[in-house]
């Protein structure tokens, strides 16, 4: 009995190695399947016939090497230049009246040197019994004139009868004239602290301090204000600048007698105006760790403050680049750019290349086929859609 179960021990041992080993034997299926793909040095060539490439009207010209000096995209802001933006604030507290049409008065209307702009009535001081001091004032001038008219009258009446003198008669008309003036003043002020207690009698004209456009109006009419408040700001109508910063590193590389070149749109092949070098004030930000240069725009762009520009810099070394005719680069759809090489008699390959820039008719490359090679210049386009299938 003890036989067949060492027997039966045995055979199950004997069952489970050779499962355990058929299993560590079989490999585990692939996660995933990759199929042959095209090495980009060997894709398709086209292979014209003569009568095709004639129709076409291919040309191919040699890529050729040259230096070009290195340049660099970046962003900058449009800015007033220093000291041509000045703020008018108002010299005592008062109240504002306009002196112009209200629309002469909006953000963006020009102005003059010493055009009036507003006008500006200064606040009285205001005592607690204000009205009756102004009030006792035309009452005392009242009495003092009825007093010096009648001596008027009986220095005239002396000087009638022969008991006067004419000095006498001079001394009461000069008194009574004084006195009518001092009650005519009395009531011209009880006039006015009874109609506008707070507002005096003279009023300053606010003139433009110099030509250029209103860039921001603070007050309205009617509205008072204190003193030291801002009412205006003009701008000079000359050429704003245009501020770049940057990093520390690069500043020291960028050429600063060299211009650069503005465009309006940050994304875009736009050519841009030409922007000269100026001497701005120092000015720098620590967190970002970059400081600002200055660029003065001609005076025929206008360009709002604040609005923000590319700027193409040229940098200090030139480097040496590949050039061909813009008409010899395709683009596909991801936006690389690509060229085709005449490899044999009829036979046309596709290469990739790194586009650095345009100038003028020619691209400049910073990777693409050796100098010397011979690139489709006339004819790329069509080349492109036969070998996509869009020329059959």
């Amino acid at each position: 009995m003890n036989r067949h179960v060492r027997l039966w021990l045995v055979s199950t041992c004997v069952a489970q190695l050779l499962s355990c080993h058929q299993e560590k034997a079989a490999p585990p299926p692939a996660a995933a399947k990759v199929s042959a793909h095209t090495e980009e040095a060997a894709l398709a060539t086209v292979t014209l016939t003569p009568r095709a490439e004639q129709r076409l009207a291919l040309r191919v010209q040699p890529v050729e090497k040259r230096t070009a000096t290195q340049r660099q995209r970046v962003g900058g802001e449009v800015v007033v230049p220093s000291g041509n933006a000045l703020v008018v604030t108002a010299p005592v507290a008062g109240g504002v009246f306009a002196e112009r049409e209200p629309s002469g008065l909006r953000p963006g209307a020009s102005v003059k040197r010493g055009d009036v702009l507003l006008r500006l009535v200064p606040l009285a001081t205001v005592d607690r019994d204000l009205h009756a001091q102004a009030l006792r004032a035309v009452e005392a001038a009242t009495a003092r004139d009825e007093v010096t008219s009648g001596r008027l009258a009986r220095a005239e009446r002396l000087l009638k009868g022969g008991a006067g003198t004419e000095r006498g008669v001079e001394e009461a008309r000069a008194e009574r004239a004084v006195a009518g003036t001092e009650l005519q003043t009395a009531r011209t002020r009880l006039e006015m602290v009874s109609r506008s207690p707070l507002e005096s009698d003279v009023s300053l004209r606010v003139r433009a301090p110099r030509d250029g456009v209103l860039r921001q109006v603070s007050v309205a009419p009617g509205q008072s204000v204190t003193a030291g408040a801002p009412l205006f700001e003009v701008v000079g109508v000359t050429a704003n600048w245009v501020r770049v910063p940057l990093f520390v590193d690069e500043a020291s590389r960028v050429r600063v007698d060299a211009p650069v070149r503005v465009h309006a749109l940050l994304s875009g092949r736009d050519e841009g105006v030409e922007a000269l070098p100026v001497m701005g004030p120092p000015s720098a930000d620590p967190l970002s760790a970059t400081v600002d240069r200055f660029f003065e725009l001609p005076a025929s762009v206008r360009l709002a403050p604040g609005q923000r520009v590319g700027i193409t810099l040229l940098m200090g070394k030139e480097v040496p680049v590949l050039a061909v005719p813009a008409s010899a680069v395709v683009y596909d759809a991801l936006g690389g750019g690509w060229v085709y090489v005449r490899q044999a008699e009829h036979v046309y390959a596709r290469r990739r290349v790194d586009v650095l820039r345009q100038e003028g008719g020619d691209v400049l490359l910073e990777r693409g086929p050796p100098e010397g090679t011979s690139v489709v210049t006339s004819g790329a386009v069509e080349l492109f859609g036969t070998e996509f299938g869009a020329g059959h």
